[in-house]
């Protein structure tokens, strides 16, 4: 058996500010070892648990945060930026379960901790079909269309009810509790590993048994719906195929699949990225 995981860093216990996202930030090795610790720790329990191949694919930033030397035989590391469907690179149906680690709420999530949908700096609110989406939820439909189910998620508490309402088979862990956007409480990191082994054991009987699903949303059509923090972003966005421009931060695209959504989310904020560092450089 293969299992894919997709590690974020948002949804992780012991990351809280701003100082710990990105490498030019002065806390960003304690976020990174974090990362790492918790990612290696997932990784050797499903080898432990008769999973002959482990992919863990780094999901967060320029997704290259996680120690290469720190992984043992057996796993297979995904990492650099951009990549084709992003967070969950590489996911095919040779895999028989997903574990989605580190997630955080989508964007507008009140108290969620760091919460965001794919690029805080470019999109303010996604929807898909008129439903706010998470990075949980599209990335579990991407996943899904190669038949492959998520059976553990673990993150930010504010992601628990949407993981119950559309993928009510996923065992969830609460690694953090928001109390502000940028506040949240956690346990220590022994007590969460121990956790995520008790959780993972769990998750392989669901595995096992064939109670999780992949999920899948019976949509002809996928209308991803973009409002954009800074409405010439928006006038990017409408010179793109197929879209159709709502006011002056939102844009509507008709798609076929989920995997046709996240690939056109992922050129928008790369679009959004550089047109604020041509910004920059104008000042």
């Amino acid at each position: 058996m293969k299992a894919y995981v997709s590690v974020d860093l948002e949804g992780l216990p012991g990351v809280a500010s701003l100082t710990m996202l990105s490498p030019k930030n002065p806390q960003y090795s304690i976020a990174s070892r974090i990362m790492t610790k918790l990612s290696v720790a997932i990784a050797r329990e499903l080898l432990n648990r008769g999973f002959k191949e482990v992919a863990v694919a780094d999901s967060h930033g320029y997704m290259t945060n996680l120690n290469y030397l720190a992984f043992p035989r057996g796993v297979r590391l995904i990492q650099g930026y951009p990549r084709p469907i992003s967070m969950v690179a590489g996911i095919c149906s040779e895999y028989k379960a997903a574990f989605f680690v580190g997630y955080h709420c989508g964007a507008g999530t009140i108290r969620g901790i760091l919460d965001h949908t794919y690029s805080g700096r470019t999109f303010y609110r996604v929807w898909l079909n008129g439903v706010p989406v998470s990075e949980f939820l599209l990335n579990s439909l991407v996943v899904g269309e190669h038949d492959v189910p998520v059976v553990m998620v673990a993150g930010d508490c504010c992601l628990r009810s949407e993981v119950e309402k559309y993928s009510p088979w996923t065992i969830f862990i609460e690694l953090k509790q928001g109390m502000s956007r940028y506040a949240a409480i956690y346990k220590s990191i022994e007590e969460v590993i121990d956790e995520i082994k008790t959780k993972v054991g769990e998750a392989v009987r669901l595995v096992e048994e064939g109670v999780a699903k992949p999920l899948k949303f019976n949509y002809d059509k996928y209308r991803l719906r973009i409002e954009f923090r800074e409405s010439e972003v928006a006038d990017i966005a409408e010179t793109t195929p197929g879209a159709s421009r709502i006011d002056a931060y939102t844009v509507d695209y008709y798609l076929n699949t989920p995997s046709e959504v996240l690939k056109l989310i992922e050129l928008l904020a790369l679009a959004g990225s550089g047109l604020q560092y041509l910004k920059q450089l104008m000042q």
